[in-house]
């Protein structure tokens, strides 16, 4: 994808980015000259017609949103059969990196971003647009402390090809309303019962519910209280901060916030409160912030500005003799600190005179976290000593959230780990359980909710079944070979090979022999090899059935059925005058019983012949 041009203008520049629907790209819009993000589906959506529709038409009335806190969507479009998405390039890092730096987050802090959050939302509600899958990984945070909430309209758009791809839960669990874990629509309050969550995670550092699988992550969202965010902070949380967390938090529907504004006006209540000079603990009084934060006006005396003269003075003295050491000190060749882990480049600029300043750092998947990525000046130039080079250094490689995968076949455990950039380890274990079916997961490693670094091998535990006993061999002779392969797998037997021969004792296509008799016993997981029989077959026989009918003046049904080793036949099947007896001659085939029947009520059974 690198270097291609979609659109006639989007030009594919590195890849910057994974998830389970889309690779994401840095891409540059040639006909406007910026930098763009470039989402392009995975193959298994885009070879869905009705998700690229959904997809299409909700990127399209996204594309309507316009605030300062949602991250805007260019452009939509398809070529070479790859359906993709432009929108605003962002430069920072996403919220749930931030809080598994720095959690738990400043009161002021998490407030503000908070705010910004809900800012995002009331805009998009206003536009008839929900959000559906509000979390930290959906928010971006730039340089200056800008919250941009991104992937608006997608979870809508993805929902129902998921759910029918991977046969299983699929969103953020985490931060799922009570009612998405019902199974219920999501409207704004789901949107609004996310950002508590996220509230609640940037003030604590921690998510209110965890458990061993989605499905029991999802109905603690139904059914329990998660601890209160002040047991888990080691300074003041305002009584009011808290409560705003736990009225978005509700579970019942009727008695959570009813708007992103309402939420956002509560927020700015507690924002004026910790920015007044009262402590968290006080009433709150907005007022009283603001008059807290009003700076006398002071003049100075004559004293001071004589004092200030003379300080610029000294000043143009010394800038002066400064400037005049600068030019006379030596030049010295730059050294080649790229690779070097930090210190240790600081180190090597220092024995040559030079010093070190890191003006950015960022992502980067070959080079570890802490060593240098680039360089400025560039290795071998000439400086004078003193120069500060500029460092990039790297955050290492993409950070991605390990998903749960026990419980699922190997293949979609597979699936779902490539579509989030991670790998299986060829390392694979198979081993014999009694609780987990064949084929299915029963541990990873790393373990499900984890950060891992993007191309992390996952190594996986893989179910054999129950270990193999020994059974008593079970009859398979008359039996169709569906019907033989059916019981042999429910035994856990393996079918071996299958041969033809002519036999008057069963019919085409029975089981004629097999090569383990009845009774016999064989280890679970062996092959069993069978003989079907090509014809002809078995002569009818005959049998002399009589029956009396019930001489009380009503009609009554006779019916006679054959089980044998044709099957289960009909022979008889009338209406007889009350008094009548009934004389037939019945066939069967080898072996088996004759039942009578007296208006459907069995009244005689036996053995033939």
């Amino acid at each position: 994808m690198i270097g291609k041009e979609l659109g006639g203008r989007y030009e594919i520049i590195e890849k910057i980015g994974a998830g389970g629907m889309a690779v994401v790209y840095k891409g540059r819009d040639t006909l406007l000259n910026r930098i763009v993000t470039v989402k392009v589906l995975r193959e298994q959506f885009a070879s869905d017609e009705d998700f690229v529709r959904r997809f299409r038409r909700e990127a399209q009335a996204v594309a309507s949103l316009s605030h300062p806190n949602i991250v805007s969507i260019y452009d939509v479009g398809q070529q070479d059969g790859l359906h993709y998405l432009v929108i605003e390039y962002v430069q920072g890092k996403t919220l749930k990196e931030y809080i598994r730096e720095n959690a738990p987050l400043d009161l002021e802090e998490a407030v503000d971003i908070a705010i910004q959050i809900c800012d995002a939302l009331e805009h998009a509600h206003e536009n008839n647009i929900i959000h559906r899958d509000i979390k930290p990984q959906n928010i971006l945070l730039t340089p200056a402390g800008r919250v941009k909430v991104t992937d608006f309209g997608i979870a809508r758009a993805s929902t129902a090809a998921t759910v029918t791809y991977t046969g299983s839960i699929v969103g953020s669990v985490h931060y799922l309303s009570p009612e998405q874990a019902k199974g219920e629509a999501a409207d704004e309050k789901s949107d609004i019962y996310a950002a508590g969550v996220v509230l609640y995670e940037m003030l604590t550092g921690k998510l209110p519910y965890s458990g061993e699988t989605p499905i029991t992550i999802a109905l603690k969202h139904i059914q329990d209280t998660p601890p209160p965010p002040r047991e888990l902070r080691e300074d003041v949380l305002p009584p009011m901060l808290e409560e705003i967390v736990f009225r978005a938090m509700e579970k019942d529907y009727q008695l959570r916030y009813d708007s992103a504004a309402e939420m956002r006006a509560d927020l700015h209540k507690v924002k004026n409160m910790l920015w007044s000079e009262d402590t968290p603990n006080q009433a709150f009084t907005p007022e009283r912030g603001k008059a807290a934060n009003k700076k006398r006006k002071r003049r100075l005396k004559p004293i001071g500005y004589l004092l200030l003269l003379l300080l610029l003075i000294g000043l143009g003295y010394g800038a002066y003799y400064a400037f005049q050491a600068y030019i006379n000190v030596a030049e010295v060749d730059v050294p080649n600190v790229k690779g070097q882990e930090l210190a240790e480049a600081q180190r090597t600029l220092y024995e040559v005179g030079l010093s070190a300043e890191v003006v950015s750092r960022r992502q980067h998947k070959e080079v570890p976290r802490e060593a240098v990525i680039a360089q400025s000046p560039e290795a071998g130039e000439k400086v004078k000593k003193g120069r500060i080079i500029e460092l990039t250094v790297s955050l290492g490689p993409p950070m991605v959230e390990v998903p749960e995968v026990i419980g699922l076949t190997e293949r979609e455990a597979r699936i779902i780990l490539d579509n989030e950039g991670l790998k299986v380890s060829p390392d694979v274990e198979r081993t014999y359980n009694t609780e987990v079916e064949a084929g299915r997961v029963i541990s990873q490693e790393p373990g499900p909710g984890t950060a891992q670094p993007e191309g992390t091998e996952v190594r996986l535990v893989i179910s054999r079944g129950p270990e193999p006993q020994y059974i008593s061999m079970p009859d398979l002779r008359g039996l169709t070979l569906e019907e033989a392969k059916k019981k042999l797998q429910e035994v856990r037997l393996e079918l071996g090979m299958v041969t033809f021969q002519t036999s008057r004792e069963y019919f085409s296509g029975q089981i004629a022999s097999q090569d383990v008799a009845p009774g016999d016993k064989i280890l679970q997981g062996h092959t069993v090899n069978l003989v079907i029989s090509s014809g002809p077959g078995p002569t009818p026989q005959q049998a002399y059935v009589t029956v009396p009918v019930p001489d009380d003046n009503r009609q009554h049904r006779v019916k006679i059925v054959v089980i044998d080793l044709k099957g289960t036949h009909v022979e008889y099947n009338r209406v007889h005058k009350s008094g009548s007896f009934v004389q037939q001659y019945v066939p069967f085939y080898t072996r088996g019983k004759i039942q009578i029947y007296l208006d459907e009520e069995l009244i005689k059974e036996q053995k033939v012949p």
